[in-house]
């Protein structure tokens, strides 16, 4: 029987020996940078760090607010938005609710309604989004010390070897370091650009074309990564699907027009020239860019992979917490035969019970046959 794997953060949080990337070092450590003009080059000036801490503090304010009585239910737009709430109420509802406790992509939520209230079409939502990712991204990378754990990790390499497909949601590539075979990076890699900066994409091939082009700051590249970063499961997937969905369409419309009796999809392509909205006028511009390079397209991400497994699947060292396309994947699978859960904690346990539907495993990390430490 296959043994598929999936490892979230609580390997490094294990492996570091210390809270370096706990949630709440990885908040106190962004806080240390932003009284630094370490981000001056990321927002070209633009605001300050101090601005940056303000705003932080803000939407943690905001965050608390958020929380108290119902008003904020008359701030979502989306029913993920309504079940994002309910959830976070419920999470934090006897839990510490200061700067460093919120989870990090929980900020992304509070960043969408305090959008929803105060928010205006001159700065797009994922305009706002890119720049709390950036910042949070940087933290956890921890100037590269987080690439080097794979330095303690090689009892854990040993391990791996028992997995046909290995799945992570980690940014950083020490799995990819401890085994010959190929680690799916389901959120995205510090090592793998965004499309924007890939002019073999056809995203950066249409975005290196403007006059004044997106650039990598040298010495930050892990900032402008491919990592997907958001405050639910559905708003990942729409995120992730976006990729995918974009070659499929891509190569339809290829086709199609390519069949010289397909007057349609001609016509189609000639409506899209003539658009005036920003949406329409860059579908034109991926169909023109396709039609001229065949070879360019969407950097897509391994969730097809990911949904395709079969046999039992271990998971280690991940709370289900803002990533249900994950377990609803997991649950719609169904050649999953068997999960086997590990986890250092009774928190996840419980969460993972309740998302879980299939027969279910439930290990203490203690057991593994790597465990040099207390806790994932």
């Amino acid at each position: 029987m296959d043994k598929n794997i999936l490892v979230g953060n609580g390997i490094n949080i294990a492996f570091s020996r210390n809270d370096d990337y706990k949630n709440y070092a990885i908040i106190e450590r962004l806080t240390r940078y932003l009284r630094t003009d370490r981000y001056d080059d990321v927002f070209h000036g633009s605001i300050t760090s101090a601005e940056l801490l303000e705003l932080l503090n803000s939407l943690n304010e905001y965050f608390n607010k958020m929380l108290k009585g119902i008003s904020a239910l008359k701030l979502t737009q989306t029913n993920d938005e309504l079940l994002t709430l309910v959830d976070i109420s419920k999470r934090y509802h006897s839990k510490s609710k200061d700067l460093l406790s919120v989870g990090i992509e929980d900020y992304f939520f509070v960043m969408k309604m305090v959008f929803n209230k105060f928010g205006d079409e001159q700065t797009p939502i994922n305009l706002l989004y890119d720049g709390l990712k950036y910042l949070f991204l940087d933290s956890i990378y921890n100037d590269g010390k987080i690439e080097t754990l794979y330095t303690a990790m090689a009892p854990f390499g040993k391990e791996l070897e028992k997995y046909s497909k290995i799945f992570t949601v980690n940014y950083d590539t020490n799995l990819d370091k401890l085994t010959k075979s190929k680690v799916y990076h389901l959120h995205g890699s510090f090592d793998v650009l965004d499309d924007t900066y890939k002019p073999d994409t056809i995203i950066g091939y249409i975005a290196q074309a403007k006059d004044n082009p997106p650039t990598v700051v040298m010495g930050k590249e892990h900032l402008f990564c491919n990592a997907v970063m958001a405050f639910s499961g559905q708003r990942k997937l729409e995120i992730i699907n976006t990729y995918s969905n974009g070659n499929k369409a891509l190569s339809t419309m290829i086709t199609r027009l390519n069949d010289p009796v397909d007057r349609e999809a001609k016509a189609k392509l000639e409506n899209l020239k003539n658009a005036t909205d920003e949406n329409n006028q860059f579908a034109y511009k991926s169909i023109c860019a396709k039609l001229e390079h065949p070879e360019l397209g969407y950097t897509e991400y391994p969730f097809g992979d990911f949904q395709s497994i079969q046999g039992e699947l271990h998971i280690i060292g991940m709370s289900p917490n803002n990533d249900s396309h994950l377990f609803t994947a997991i649950n719609d699978n169904p050649n999953i035969t068997r999960v086997v859960y590990f986890s250092a904690g009774d928190e996840d346990t419980l969460a993972a019970q309740k998302v879980i539907k299939k027969p279910l495993t439930k290990l203490s990390a203690t057991v593994l046959s790597f465990a040099t430490v207390s806790e994932f």
